[in-house]
């Protein structure tokens, strides 16, 4: 698919079809960059509910008869979503089960039409979408390989060059010859893949099909992703797993109840993404642990709006009041010195007595990266209980971190951390800074000490030692 643009403006749905048109142009645009290959400009999607099933040829005629006079029932998957992929972007999408991800996909790629809006694309798509998808269940491996190059566009040739490649990235040895049908769904998705990325594209989309393979193979994907990547192919990802968005993307858009939610720096938007489904959970945990007596919320009542400037969670039957940061000298402050003493105080109440709890918690680089993330039961300190009120502390002798803006989590869990009864996440930001103008750079100080010696001195420490 190379340079294609599909416009669908509305009409009377009921009783007409949408008007439709379609050319191959390139069109230059200004903002993020001006030649965008994927431009989605305000596209809605509809489908029509269908809650009857027809057994037989007249049930078929009356639903048909019907339909005339009734106006039906329509679910939107999307709603108004524009965005733009620029070359070398690499775009995250997340959401809960359906909030029109894999249906905005199928949009991008041209398998549904829009309902309405602009998909302008401008550039060779290569997309694993579904299990199975390009091949016939019949035909063997090779045979496959051949359909489902040409259904990207290459040529006889271009496939026959390259099927060495694909056959040896796919793994599936002597499997490829024979019919797919007797295909693991593992080997599925090792040959589709291998495909698709052997078809040169300009923009690679995949929906989450990775996940059905083994370990090995996941991480093969994810090194070609990131050769990809890094050689200016724009990436689009579907995908459950935040750590693979976090790892392999720049930009994360959030999909939540078909529209876009946010749309920003793949850590940022990933963290927005777990603080409300997190919260989501846990509220519903709280109102199934409150007894019927004492509710007074439905339980539309218990999914919150997000609220991205909060990022707490929990059960709460464990809250944390209070967190402090104090220097070697005992004073709250929030700035530190590399190698300095940071000493971090985390106060909590209890609302029942908590048997083995874990105290937790973690760093993070302003950006978003993730420095470390101790806990207690894990380096050794464990608790019979807490119930009441207390005081954790959590010491950092020689602060090891290099220069720069950082944001703290704190957190209290059961003891197998499954469970948060609190989490702040990224709430306690703070700053370490140098006395000596610009430190060295990453994130992370060594101690080490720098000294010039002589080739002599170097073979004179060999033989002592």
């Amino acid at each position: 698919m190379y340079a294609s643009v599909f416009t669908y403006v509305p009409g009377n749905y009921l009783n007409k079809g949408n008007i439709c048109s379609m050319s191959t142009t390139t069109q230059l645009h200004s903002g993020d960059c001006y030649n965008p290959l994927i431009d989605v400009i305000d596209v809605s999607k509809r489908f029509r509910l269908q809650r009857e099933r027809r057994r037989s040829i007249q049930d078929t005629f009356i639903h048909l008869w019907k339909r005339q006079w009734a106006h039906g029932e329509y679910f939107w998957p999307l709603r108004n979503i524009s965005l733009r992929i620029c070359p070398g972007d690499s775009v995250g999408i997340l959401g809960q089960n359906g909030s029109g991800k894999s249906t905005l996909l199928k949009v991008i790629t041209g398998v549904l039409p829009p309902t309405t809006g602009q998909v302008r694309i401008n550039g060779r798509i290569a997309s694993l979408l579904e299990l199975g998808a390009g091949f016939h269940p019949d035909l063997t491996g090779r045979e496959n390989v051949f359909l489902n190059g040409s259904i990207y566009g290459m040529s006889k040739e271009t496939i026959q060059n390259r099927l060495d490649q694909i056959i040896d990235f796919a793994e599936i040895g002597d499997f490829i010859d024979t019919p797919v049908k007797n295909y693991s769904s593992g080997m599925y998705v090792r040959l589709g893949f291998s495909v698709a990325v052997h078809t040169s594209p300009e923009i690679l989309i995949i929906d989450e099909v990775l996940t059905v393979g083994d370990q090995i193979f996941q991480q093969k994907c994810m090194q070609r992703i990131l050769e990809m990547k890094a050689a200016g192919i724009a990436i689009l990802l579907v995908s459950h797993n935040a750590e693979d968005i976090r790892r392999l993307c720049d930009r994360a858009i959030w999909l939540h109840n078909s529209e876009v939610r946010a749309d920003g720096p793949a850590f940022d938007t990933v963290d927005e993404y777990l603080t409300y489904t997190n919260d989501l959970y846990y509220a519903r945990r709280r109102a199934e642990q409150t007894p019927a007596s004492e509710q007074t919320t439905t339980a539309e009542d218990t999914q919150p709006i997000p609220q991205l400037e909060t990022r707490r969670w929990g059960t709460f039957q464990a809250e944390i009041v209070r967190v402090e940061l104090r220097n070697e000298d005992g004073v709250e402050v929030d700035q530190f010195r590399p190698g300095s003493m940071l000493r971090i105080y985390i106060y909590y109440k209890t609302h029942m007595r908590i048997d083995r709890p874990t105290f937790g918690l973690a760093i993070y680089r302003q950006d978003g990266s993730h420095i470390n993330g101790p806990n207690s039961v894990d380096e050794g300190y464990h608790l019979d209980a807490i119930d009441g009120t207390g005081v954790m502390e959590y010491r950092i002798d020689e602060l090891p971190l290099n220069p720069g803006h950082y944001e703290l989590t704190v957190a209290i869990y059961n003891q197998n951390s499954t469970v948060a009864y609190d989490h702040h996440h990224r709430m306690y930001p703070f700053e370490v800074r140098s006395l000596r103008g610009k430190g060295e750079e990453g994130v992370v100080h060594i101690p080490a000490t720098w000294r010039h010696v002589t080739a002599e001195a170097i073979n004179l420490h060999t033989k002592t030692t």
